[in-house]
């Protein structure tokens, strides 16, 4: 007497020849081994790409914060950037002109509301002070957002 196929079996004439190669790949990605093009057996683990990434044995921590007032040096002192102390600086420039789209809306998203009367949040910036941004995301429950603002209203209609 033959034993029951297990549950969820699907005899072989049955199956979908682009499930079974999904499957196998998922199956080898678990494994730890990722299918190449170029026929190489011993591709790295996942975790190597993919986790913790250590030098020599050490993980770096994470960066402290530095003073506002830092920032704030870094943004007199590059005011003007014709001086011949920042020739090498300009690649930087023109390159962090690429993400000035991203920073404006960052800045935009994170400014203070109405019924605020400051608002101080953390920012990550290049070490020439090419670019600066907002490293914060604003999180406001929608009710409690829609209800600040209704109030803000009827205040500035009066």
């Amino acid at each position: 007497m033959a034993a029951a196929p297990p549950p969820g079996y699907i005899p072989p004439q049955f199956q979908d020849p682009r499930a079974t190669r999904l499957a196998e790949k998922t199956r080898k990605w678990h494994q730890g081994r990722q299918h190449s093009f170029q026929g190489r057996a011993n591709v790295p683990v996942q975790n190597n790409r993919f986790g913790e990434k250590r030098k020599h044995g050490f993980v770096e921590a994470e960066k402290a914060e530095m003073p506002r007032e830092h920032l704030a040096k870094i943004m007199t002192d590059h005011g003007d950037m014709s001086s011949k102390k920042f020739r090498h600086d300009k690649r930087a420039y023109l390159g962090a002109l690429k993400y000035m789209p991203h920073a404006v809306m960052k800045l935009l998203e994170n400014m203070p509301m109405p019924w605020e009367q400051v608002r101080e949040v953390p920012v990550l910036y290049h070490m020439t002070g090419a670019i600066t941004f907002v490293n914060e995301i604003p999180r406001v429950i929608e009710p409690l957002f829609i209800a600040q603002w209704a109030t803000v209203w009827i205040a500035c209609r009066r």
